[in-house]
C-alpha cells in the first residue's frame, strides 16, 4: 500500500491558507474567519463522506471478488 503523501502543491496551498487565516485574525476580520471556518467545515465533512464511501466501495468490491457476504461477517 502506498503511503499518503502531501504533494508540493498541497503543502503550498496549506501554507497560503494558513497565512490568509492569520492575516484575517491579525486584522480583526472575525466575520471573514467565521466564513472561512464554515467553508472549511463543509470541506472537512465532504472529505469524511468521500472517505466513508471509498471504504464501503472497497469492502463491497473485495467481497464480490472473493464471493463473500460482507454483511454476515
Amino acid at each position: 500500500m502506498r503511503p499518503i503523501e502531501h504533494s508540493t502543491e498541497s503543502q503550498f496551498h496549506k501554507a497560503a491558507t494558513d497565512q490568509w487565516l492569520i492575516d484575517r485574525f491579525n486584522s480583526g476580520d472575525y466575520r471573514g474567519l467565521l466564513e472561512a471556518a464554515l467553508i472549511l467545515n463543509t470541506l472537512h465533512q465532504l472529505e469524511r463522506t468521500k472517505a466513508d464511501w471509498a471504504i464501503h466501495e472497497a469492502a463491497d468490491n473485495l467481497a464480490d471478488q472473493f464471493g463473500l457476504d460482507r454483511d454476515s461477517a
